[in-house]
């Protein structure tokens, strides 16, 4: 166990112990049992009713994603097998070797979107939507220059030191949601740099915006971001394909509205490049995630 994590303990070290040594067991998997296992997880998932079911029936039935000529189960049911898939390929991403991860990545399509967007030199953002295994665009930098991005401590303290040191294990610097690790995103744009956001979670503070036609509780982080930097936006998704042929990353082109000068305006554009995102491929977006726990005041609660 390395020092880092040793240095974090808390005064009753097993929980951690035991928690690191199921990661190393799960990272260990040969992908393709990580895949079974996980979409048998989805499963049972499904079957049992689970708050995950609920939550992400509501959220498709809420964003309009059933498609006619599916039945509403059948998409439930996809998108929970592949939230299992997220869970149980995710060790190997946080601790396997890079040689390893990096073979699950088949294809990369749209870099040199990425590339001309760092060659203008005012720094990227990477809108990264919680899409496939999105964890693996770690492992994707490890192959250029290392990127930025913030990340959610666990609300555990013992957990704290363990994801510190994973979420580092390739070589990129991941900085804490707080005021501190925004200022460093600031700092990596103007020297031109790449940093990524998950921007689909639900901010402390921010603005009510359409998502799927319902309001979301939106942040104002990219757009802040843009509006002071200059920085040029990249979306990317790492879609997983099928029969366990790993993965593919896929950078597009955001909403024009992302660079209005309207912040509202900016914020809309923002959600209009997630639902693009979404829309490749429905059933690989976490729709288990309560992305609209907050609401306007007036309006009926969906959970």
């Amino acid at each position: 166990m390395s020092n880092e994590i040793n240095e974090g303990l808390p005064p009753n070290p097993i929980a951690v112990i035991m928690v690191w040594v199921l990661l190393r067991c799960l990272a260990s998997l040969p992908l393709g049992l990580s895949q079974w296992l996980g979409r048998r997880l989805g499963t049972c998932l499904f079957w049992f009713k689970a708050r995950a079911a609920s939550v992400t029936e509501i959220n498709l039935r809420a964003c309009d994603m059933f498609p006619a000529d599916m039945k509403p189960d059948h998409l439930v049911k996809s998108s929970l097998q592949h939230m299992g898939q997220t869970i149980m390929e995710t060790p190997a991403i946080w601790l396997g070797s890079r040689r390893r991860i990096d073979s699950w990545i088949n294809k990369v399509e749209g870099e040199s979107l990425l590339d001309e967007a760092i060659a203008l030199g005012n720094g990227v953002v990477i809108l990264l939507p919680h899409f496939g295994n999105w964890e693996l665009l770690n492992v994707f930098f490890a192959r250029r220059q290392p990127m930025t991005a913030l990340y959610q401590p666990p609300a555990k303290a013992y957990l704290r030191p363990i994801m510190a040191a994973v979420r580092k294990n390739f070589g990129n610097e991941m900085v804490p949601t707080n005021r501190a690790g925004v200022a460093q995103l600031y700092r990596r744009l103007r020297e031109g740099r790449v940093v990524a956001v998950l921007p689909d979670q639900v901010p402390s503070s921010g603005e009510f915006v359409p998502f799927f036609g319902r309001p979301a509780f939106t942040d104002r982080l990219l757009t802040r971001l843009i509006q002071k930097t200059g920085a040029r936006v990249v979306t990317c998704v790492v879609i997983r394909e099928p029969g366990g042929q790993g993965f593919t990353v896929r950078f597009g082109i955001p909403d024009a509205d992302v660079y209005a000068d309207d912040s509202m305006q900016s914020m809309l554009g923002l959600n209009k490049s997630i639902e693009q995102c979404v829309r490749i491929d429905p059933k690989q977006y976490q729709w288990e995630y309560k992305r609209f726990r907050r609401y306007p005041e007036g309006s009926i609660p969906l959970y």
